[in-house]
């Protein structure tokens, strides 16, 4: 009996072989299950900033294409304030010559006419949605592109330079406006706007209330300076129009846009 039974040192080696078999196989059971789990974690967050990618991908190319929509209006607006101005500008160059001329006394119809449409307007609405909504939400840090967000924000610069010249104008014609009644006649000016707010070319001659030709020079100084405004703001809006055009060649080049 007891000679079968082996040495205590025997018995030892072998446990202890055990053991550090048992060890190991924990370590690398427990490495295996670490890696695991970290591929796992890894991954996932891998899969959520390519999830949070293609969302901020998806947003932008909705910025992008409001922002097209927004430089066609701005562009076709333009086109219409430019040619406005253009006509108003020679409309009362020729009103402040008539004013001025000796034979202003047989001029009276085309004067009131020309002189009413000195405070018509036709100003520029700027198509601004887009890039407040950008500005406000702190998202213009949503286009990549930089040099596309430095040349909207250059053309916005322009836009406000264009609506502080609008408002000089506007300035200049309250001063018309407070002088026109030491000029014109009343109701020969109101006559020429018809009900329905179109103007009519009045047919009774009528006639400046004042011959002092002080009177007469500054009243026509006013409106030969608005007219040099006005021609100044349509040049304005030509370079601000080739701005918007070029912004949407760099927006369709940058962005691949059909």
């Amino acid at each position: 009996m007891e000679e079968n039974q082996a040495p205590e040192t025997e018995k030892d080696l072998s446990n202890n072989e055990v053991i550090k078999s048992l060890k190991k196989t924990n370590w690398k059971s427990y490495f295996k299950e670490f890696f695991m789990l970290f591929l796992a974690v890894f991954c996932g967050f891998l899969a959520e900033n390519y999830r949070e990618s293609l969302s901020a991908q998806k947003i932008e190319k909705e910025y992008i294409v409001s922002l097209v929509e927004d430089l066609k209006t701005d562009t076709t607006n333009l086109s219409g304030y430019i040619s406005f101005r253009k006509e108003k500008s020679v409309l009362m160059d020729s009103l402040a010559g008539m004013i001025l001329s000796e034979e202003r006394s047989l001029l009276g119809n085309q004067i009131y006419f020309l002189a009413r449409q000195v405070f018509n307007d036709q100003p520029f609405f700027y198509s601004n949605g887009t890039i407040q909504q950008l500005k406000n939400a702190g998202n213009l840090r949503l286009l990549r592109k930089r040099n596309v967000v430095n040349e909207l924000l250059k053309y916005e610069k322009k836009v406000k330079v264009l609506e502080e010249w609008d408002e000089n104008d506007n300035r200049t014609k309250s001063t018309f406006r407070e002088m026109g009644g030491r000029v014109f006649h009343s109701s020969d000016l109101n006559a020429t706007m018809d009900s329905n707010m179109k103007f009519v070319m009045p047919t009774t001659n009528p006639q400046l209330i004042t011959d002092d030709f002080g009177i007469i020079n500054e009243i026509a100084f006013q409106i030969h300076y608005l007219s040099k405004m006005t021609k100044g703001n349509s040049l304005r809006a030509e370079s601000l129009k080739s701005d918007a055009v070029r912004l949407l060649e760099l927006i369709h080049s940058e962005y691949k846009l059909d």
